[in-house]
């Protein structure tokens, strides 16, 4: 008996912490079911997307990045703009490449100097390029279906990471929750360097986890491929360095899958395949185009001199000594330069040099509910399995979301939830933990309780398509409260001119007075309007004018919102900022109607 009982207690002790592993997940579905997931999943998700922004038009970034992408390939001129390296905006136009009749004369970059081309000249030149000798609408929905492929292909490797890491039903739970997640639905169909981050950035920590798991060939190259594309997408993509160390020391002093020599081996990689990658995405030339006098040159100017010294330095000493392509390290120098200092809007406040808790007050109003709490049931199963797999899960998931919106928290660019758009996969993994609990757990109450709140998302999802830019959460009241707390890019961002067009339409509207945040232009979708004081950056005085009254008055969220204005601009906007509208348009454009005038004398 009492040998019986000892080995009773053997069987039941656990293992001493050096042999504990992570649980294995369930066993795996067939091929052909996982086919068909991600089948029905890529053909859902390509239809949402196609269907919202064929109904939206550019964005404000748009035009620019489009015109970047498609100057860069045409003419293999880099010039355009040099805030982000060019890869995605290349990937993006790659369908105009095959485009009859495409219109472009880059003659006027070469008769401007390379400073004034950057600060000013660059917006006139995509504006014309997309709505005076193109149709725009041709040329950016070709576009904006190439970040849809990339939307597909990050939910491809969401669901493959948490098949792998946690079994096929949660793997089939954070690809549903994907699929119908505002913020990554609003930006998987526009053409900007933000949803392609993401994308990229998530590929390399799967394949990051993957190594130090399995350190292998295919591991090791899909590795190298998703950082590489990253770094040649986007600046902020630098911060994977940090974001790759932790993980790779976790492997060789933890897990012990590495050896020293191969993690060091694979840094070496990863920073040589990158140092190539800027050289090869810029043709291998130092200069941005065929002049080989027209070069950019930040670090003598004034304002970049203020603001960052130091970095100027070095971009000067780098420059001088032709490391790098000359439009790569002044492209970074010019971003971080203009990011010291920007307008930023947050409940009724404003600052240019932004708040630390900006981005987690956005996160918190911009996330669906159903999802966050998905998220805090998945950092409780981590607390509950600490001793388990919760280790893992703190360095390749908990480790790159923390580290990211610290970096972001002490940015001082307050402009959008885009900014750390590159969470939310992570976000969606680790909420996958927490549905992985309720979908184990004993109980059916817990799965029922995971129905209703994926049905929430879902809820939360309808309310807001197809502005799904615009989308709130309910612990603000939703989209129609956003413009109390965000504007920018969080919210009106000039996605609604199309819909503005079709409102006056079905409302015998022939003229309208207009004061309109973005880039497109209202002249190509047929609207005649007065142009208000805030208009966009092509609407020239004496354009701008007093409004026609009595007579309806359409006005953006961000321009009524005052933050990009002086004290005496946001006076002009104050009363009507304290009127219901008339009309909410998409939640990013205002119309009122106005007897007299409203603004003080």
């Amino acid at each position: 008996m009492a040998k019986s009982k000892r080995e009773k207690r053997a069987r039941e002790r656990p293992a001493p912490p050096s042999k504990r592993v992570a649980p294995s997940a369930p066993a795996p579905k067939t091929p052909r079911a996982i086919a068909l997931i991600l089948l029905a999943f890529a053909a859902v998700f390509v239809t949402l997307d196609v269907v919202s922004y064929t109904k939206k038009s550019a964005t404000w970034d748009e035009p620019i990045h489009v015109t970047t992408g498609y100057v860069a390939l045409a003419q293999r001129d880099y010039r355009v703009d040099p805030e982000h390296p060019p890869f995605l905006r290349m990937w993006a136009a790659l369908p105009l490449l095959g485009m009859r009749g495409i219109k472009l004369d880059t003659s006027t970059i070469d008769k401007t100097p390379p400073t004034a081309w950057a600060m000013e000249k660059l917006f006139d030149f995509s504006h014309q390029f997309m709505y005076v000798d193109n149709d725009a609408d041709r040329l950016l929905y070709a576009a904006r279906f190439m970040v849809v492929i990339l939307g597909v292909v990050l939910g491809v490797l969401l669901f493959c990471w948490v098949n792998e890491w946690l079994g096929f039903e949660a793997a089939a739970v954070a690809l549903a929750l994907y699929t119908i997640e505002p913020n990554i639905a609003a930006h998987s169909s526009l053409v900007t360097t933000d949803f392609g981050l993401a994308c990229f950035m998530f590929g390399a920590a799967y394949f990051l986890w993957r190594t130090c798991r399995r350190p292998n060939g295919l591991n090791v190259t899909g590795l190298t491929v998703f950082f590489v594309l990253a770094i040649v997408s986007k600046f902020s993509a630098l911060i994977l360095g940090p974001i790759v160390v932790v993980p790779l020391a976790f492997a060789v002093f933890r897990l012990r899958t590495l050896k020293l020599a191969s993690a060091l081996g694979i840094i070496v990689l990863l920073a040589s395949a990158s140092w190539l990658a800027v050289w090869a995405v810029y043709g291998f030339r130092y200069t941005p185009s065929a002049s080989a006098t027209w070069l950019y040159h930040f670090q003598d100017n004034p304002m970049v001199l203020q603001r960052v010294p130091a970095l100027a330095g070095i971009v000067n000493w780098i420059d001088s000594r032709h490391l790098l392509p000359n439009i790569f390290t002044q492209g970074f120098l010019l971003g971080q330069a203009k990011a010291q200092v920007r307008g930023a809007f947050l409940a009724g406040s404003y600052s240019t040099v932004g708040w630390w808790y900006y981005f987690p007050v956005a996160f918190l109003i911009k996330t669906p509910v159903a999802l966050i709490l998905l998220l805090l049931g998945g950092m409780a199963a981590y607390v509950r399995r600490w001793r388990l797999w919760g280790q893992e899960g703190m360095v390749f998931v908990v480790w790159p979301i923390a580290l990211y919106m610290g970096w972001a928290m002490t940015a001082r660019i307050n402009i959008g939830l885009r900014h750390i758009l590159p969470i939310y996969p992570l976000v969606l993994l680790a909420a996958a933990a927490g549905a992985h609990d309720m979908l184990a757990a004993r109980r059916n109450t817990r799965r029922i309780a995971l129905g209703v709140l994926m049905l929430f998302c879902l809820l939360e999802f309808g309310r807001a398509y197809p502005d799904n830019l615009a989308f709130f959460n309910q612990l603000v009241g939703g989209p129609a409260n956003g413009s109390k707390y965000l504007v920018d890019s969080n919210l009106d961002w000039g996605q609604d001119l199309k819909p503005l067009k079709a409102w006056m339409d079905r409302n015998g509207v022939a003229n309208i007075n207009l004061a309109y945040f973005g880039s497109a232009d209202p002249a190509y979708y047929h609207i005649n309007c007065t142009y208000l004081p805030g208009s966009p950056f092509f609407v020239r005085d004496p354009s701008i004018r007093l409004p026609q009254l009595p007579g309806y008055v359409a006005v953006s969220a961000t321009v009524l919102s005052g933050v990009y204005f002086d004290e005496r601009g946001r006076a002009f906007y104050k009363a009507l900022r304290d009127q219901e509208p008339l009309a909410d348009i998409g939640h990013s454009i205002h119309v009122y109607w106005v007897e007299r005038p409203w603004w003080p004398t």
